[in-house]
C-alpha cells in the first residue's frame, strides 16, 4: 500500500431569524447511541423508511464479504480485495472511505466473525431528494442522534462518519450541472460583482463531471487534482487548492452562491446579499458544519495555453544523500520566485521509499508545474537562476528538466493530474503553510527538511503544493472564510508515514506520534504563523482550532452558533466540535 501514498496526497447579508430550536434537556446531553434504551427499535426505523421512500438503508461494511459469517461470499471478496484501494469504488458504498481514520473490518477477511460497522454509521439514507435530507434531519433531531453527512468519502479527518450516527448520503443528489456563460444570480444581488461565467452543480457531483462540462463550454475551473473528490463537499468549504490555484484563488473563492438546507430543515440561499454570513462560513470555514449544500455555483474562466516544467532530482547513488539533500532545499528556496514568475504545481520527493522513487534510487524529488499564457522562452528563463544553483550539485545528482507546450488548461490537467486518488487506511500526515519569508530561512528550512525526510526505516514522503502566491495573495473579498495564512502562503506543505501492518495498533499509534509532535513540529517551528491546510490535515492535531482556522474563528463560530446552535452538524475538528467530547466507545457526548 505504500507505493499508493503518494498519489493518494494529491488528491478541501440580509436579516434572518432562525427558528427556534429547543435546548437539549439534561438527558439529552450525551447523542443517543446504539446500545442505549432510547435509540429506535426496528419498528421505528421501519417507519422511518416509509418517510423517506424506502431510501433508508441498514449498513453493512464493505468487506464484509471476506469474513466468515453471514456475509461471506468469496467471490465477492475477491472482487473487493482487487478494488480495495480503488477511491471511486469506496464511494459506491454508504460507509466506504477513501481514507478511514477507524476500520472495524480491513481486508483480507479471515476466520473471525467479527466484522461489524464499528465506528461507523449503522443506517444510511441514501437521499436522492431535498426531502430525504430534511427529513433526515428532522429524525435525527427528534430522536436526538448523532448525524453524519457524506458524499464521497474521500475525507481524511474523520467526518463523514461517526458511531452510531444517521448518515445523510447525498452522492445521488443529483438535479444536474449548467453552464452559464454570464453567472446569473439566483437572487437579485448588487454585492455580487462577477460578471464571468458560471456552472452551476446540483448536489453531490464529483468534479469528474464539472470538468466534462467546462471542457465542452471551453472554461477553467478551480477544481481538484483527483477527478474523484466531490465538488460542494468538504473539498470547496475546506479551501480547495488546485492546479489553477495560483492563477484565479483557492475553491472557496470561486462558489458564487450556494442553496443549503440549515440545521431546522429550512432551505435558503447563501450569497454576499442573503445570509452573507453563512455565505462566508461555507467558503472556508470547513464542511459538514454549517448546513448541507444541495447546490452552488462556481466561477469559470476563458482557457488559455500553458507551458508545463516537469523536474526529476535524484542522487548518483546513496552515498550522496546530502547533497541530494541540499539540492532539495535549493528548490525549496527558489518556488517563491518561480511562483511569482506564474509557475505553480505539485512535486513530491523522499530520502527513504521503500521501493526505487526514481529509476533505481529510493531517494528523489520530482515535480509538475505549469505557467498559464507564458512561452517556453519565458519559463526557462525563469527557471536559469535555480538551474545554475542546482549544477553545483551536478556531480553528484542527476537532474533533468523537460518542457511541454499544451494548448489548454486540460491538456495540461490531463497530462499531469487527473487520476483518481488510491485509497488509503494506513497512512498518518501533517500539513503546513509555508510563506516566503519561511522559504528564504535557509539554515531553519534545512532543518525542517533534515527532519521530514526522517530515518530510513520510516518511509517518509513529503508532499509539495506550490500553488500559492498569485491570486491567492489577492485581497480577498469580505466574504472569505479560509484561513486567512492562506493569503500568505506560497507552499502547502505535506508530510505523510505509511504502514504495512494495518493490525498493530502500537507502531500506528507510534507513527502518528511521530508525524504530529515530530514531523509536524519540525514544520511548525519554521512557520509558526501560519497554519495547516484542513482537508490535508492532521486530525489528532491538538492545536486544530488555530492551524485549520487561524484568525477567521471567531466569525466562523458566530456562523455556528447562528445556524447551528444545539450541534446538529457534528464532526470532529469541525468548528464547534471542541462543545463535544466522544468518548472511548465512540458516544457522542456535550462538554
Amino acid at each position: 500500500m505504500l507505493p499508493d501514498l503518494k498519489r493518494s496526497l494529491l488528491c478541501v447579508g440580509a436579516s434572518f431569524s432562525i427558528l427556534t430550536q429547543a435546548a437539549p434537556s439534561a438527558y439529552e446531553s450525551c447523542k443517543c447511541a446504539p446500545t442505549d434504551p432510547c435509540w429506535p427499535s426496528a419498528s421505528e426505523w421501519v417507519a422511518f423508511n416509509k418517510t423517506v421512500s424506502g431510501r433508508l438503508i441498514k449498513t453493512v461494511p464493505v468487506a464484509a464479504p471476506c469474513y466468515k459469517g453471514p456475509y461471506y461470499n468469496a467471490a465477492a471478496c475477491a472482487d473487493i480485495e482487487a478494488r480495495w484501494s480503488d477511491s471511486v469504488f469506496q464511494s459506491q458504498f454508504p460507509i466506504g472511505y477513501s481514507y478511514p481514520i477507524t476500520q472495524s473490518c480491513d481486508i483480507p477477511g479471515g476466520n473471525t466473525t467479527t466484522c461489524t460497522v464499528g465506528q461507523d454509521p449503522p443506517y444510511a439514507i441514501n437521499a436522492s431528494s431535498t426531502a430525504h435530507v430534511v427529513a433526515g434531519i428532522h429524525y435525527a433531531a427528534d430522536k436526538n442522534l448523532r448525524l453524519a453527512i457524506k458524499m464521497t468519502g474521500h475525507d481524511l479527518i474523520g467526518r463523514s462518519t461517526g458511531y452510531g450516527s444517521l448518515e445523510i448520503w447525498i452522492a445521488h443528489l443529483r438535479n444536474g450541472i449548467t453552464f452559464e456563460k454570464t453567472y446569473q444570480p439566483s437572487t437579485s444581488c448588487k454585492a455580487n460583482h462577477w460578471t464571468g461565467a458560471a456552472i452551476n452543480v446540483g448536489g453531490g457531483y464529483n468534479w469528474s463531471a464539472v470538468y466534462k462540462v467546462a471542457q465542452t463550454n471551453n472554461v477553467i475551473v478551480v477544481g481538484g487534482g483527483c477527478p474523484d473528490v466531490g465538488v460542494l463537499g468538504g473539498y470547496t468549504q475546506g479551501g480547495g487548492h488546485s492546479l489553477a490555484m495560483h492563477q484565479f484563488g483557492p475553491a472557496a473563492d470561486q462558489l458564487l452562491e450556494a442553496r443549503v438546507i440549515l440545521a431546522n430543515g429550512q432551505q435558503v440561499v447563501a450569497s454576499p446579499c442573503q445570509h452573507s454570513d453563512l455565505f462566508t462560513a461555507l467558503r472556508g470555514g470547513g464542511g459538514g458544519t454549517y448546513g448541507i449544500i444541495i447546490s452552488g455555483k462556481i466561477k469559470a474562466y476563458p482557457e488559455t495555453s500553458i507551458i508545463g516544467q516537469s523536474l526529476t532530482l535524484a542522487p548518483k547513488s546513496l552515498d550522496h544523500l546530502a547533497d541530494f539533500m541540499a539540492a532539495v532545499r535549493i528548490i525549496y528556496e527558489a518556488l517563491p520566485s518561480l511562483q511569482d514568475g506564474g509557475l505553480s504545481g505539485y512535486g513530491s520527493w523522499t530520502a527513504y521509499s521503500p521501493t526505487p522513487f526514481i529509476g533505481n534510487s529510493t531517494a528523489g524529488l520530482t515535480y509538475s508545474m505549469g505557467a498559464f499564457g507564458k512561452t517556453k522562452s519565458q519559463v526557462q528563463s525563469l527557471f536559469a537562476p535555480t538551474q545554475a544553483k542546482l549544477a553545483q550539485c551536478n556531480h553528484t545528482t542527476d537532474l533533468f528538466v523537460n518542457y511541454t507546450a499544451y494548448e489548454s488548461y486540460f491538456d495540461y490537467y490531463f497530462a499531469t493530474n487527473g487520476i483518481n486518488s488510491a485509497a488509503e487506511s494506513s497512512s498518518a500526515l501533517v500539513s503546513r503553510l509555508l510563506t516566503k519569508e519561511s522559504l528564504s530561512n535557509s539554515s531553519g528550512l534545512a532543518r525542517m527538511l533534515n527532519i521530514t525526510a526522517g530515518q530510513p526505516e520510516e518511509f517518509t514522503f513529503n508532499e509539495i503544493g506550490a500553488v500559492g502566491g498569485g491570486a491567492v495573495l489577492s485581497t480577498p473579498d469580505p466574504y472569505s472564510g479560509i484561513n486567512p495564512a492562506w493569503r500568505q502562503t506560497y507552499v502547502m506543505n505535506i508530510v505523510a508515514r505509511g504502514y504495512l501492518d494495518t493490525t498493530n495498533y502500537t507502531t500506528a499509534q507510534a507513527i502518528h506520534h511521530d508525524i504530529t509532535y515530530v514531523k509536524g513540529r519540525a514544520m511548525t517551528a519554521l512557520a509558526p504563523n501560519t497554519g495547516s491546510y484542513m482537508n490535508e490535515g492532521d486530525y489528532q492535531d491538538p492545536n486544530y482550532l488555530k492551524n485549520y482556522y487561524g484568525n477567521a474563528l471567531p466569525q466562523l463560530r458566530a456562523a455556528k452558533a447562528k445556524y447551528d446552535p444545539n450541534g446538529t452538524f457534528y464532526c470532529p475538528t469541525c468548528v464547534g466540535s471542541d462543545q463535544w467530547e466522544q468518548q472511548p466507545s465512540g458516544k457522542l457526548c456535550r462538554l
